[in-house]
């Protein structure tokens, strides 16, 4: 059993590897696809290219919705939730500090007086 499992995680590790590098491809393409209509929209004129520029924010904006939703989807952790992550690790170092300080403060021993 121990064999399969190892198989299976080999298997989901791959997989994963794989559709984080399509991902980044996309992105990729995406970006080069931006820059190359934004180089387009500077070059045109006037009225025009008001409206090339609303285009192409609009486009853009809808491109990054989309690949945040395709990266959330497959588990690819967002800015925010590595931020929370640190704050949350911060926290925890925190705590542990604390405790060990608690732990290593020395014991008081109760002392009799003798008469």
């Amino acid at each position: 059993m121990g064999k399969k499992t190892k198989s299976f995680e080999e298997s989901e590790e791959r997989l994963t590897k794989a559709v984080r590098e399509s991902a980044q491809e996309i992105w990729k393409a995406g970006l080069g696809a931006f820059t190359d209509l934004q180089k387009r929209a500077r070059a045109v004129e006037g009225d025009r290219a008001g409206h090339v520029r609303e285009t192409v924010n609009s486009l853009e904006k809808v491109f990054e919705e989309r690949v945040t939703r395709a990266l959330d989807s497959i588990g690819v952790p967002m800015r925010q939730d590595i931020n929370a992550l640190i704050d949350r690790m911060d926290e925890l170092s925190r705590q542990v500090e604390e405790l060990k300080a608690l732990v290593q403060k020395p014991v008081k021993k109760a002392t009799t007086k003798k008469a």
